[in-house]
């Protein structure tokens, strides 16, 4: 990350990836989340850089999110969120036009497993 960079979060949830980009040095990260309690979370978590103006968290849907996030920015994140987005593969040309020339975006979903009470017991995969 550079001092200069431009993140954006998309599902940032309790704060986690945006208190890690902070500390990785970008220099103002963005977020957007439908929760309030997230909200709320997220705002705890990262109050000093709220503060010193290097984050800023916005509650609104990933599809209609407010103009100030329109960018540029230098990278967009999301972490187990897309499968809640409405129309994911239209949230993600939408997310492309708000990139920086030479821009990326990431997506992380996390496979899920949980073992079942037989016998045997039973591994089971979630995810899509």
């Amino acid at each position: 990350m550079n001092p200069t960079d431009q993140v954006l979060e998309i599902g940032y949830g309790p704060g986690v990836a945006i208190s890690a980009l902070v500390r990785a040095g970008a220099g103002h990260v963005y977020g957007v989340d439908h929760s309030a309690v997230m909200r709320r979370q997220a705002a705890k978590r990262n109050r000093d850089a709220i503060r010193a103006g290097r984050v800023t968290l916005v509650e609104a849907p990933v599809d209609q999110p407010p103009a100030t996030l329109d960018g540029p920015f230098d990278a967009i994140l999301a972490v187990d969120s897309l499968g809640l987005w409405p129309d994911a593969a239209e949230q993600l040309a939408a997310l492309r036009t708000r990139l920086a020339s030479g821009g990326r975006i990431a997506i992380v979903s996390q496979l899920r497993t949980e073992i079942l009470p037989l016998n045997p017991p039973v591994v089971c995969v979630l995810g899509s």
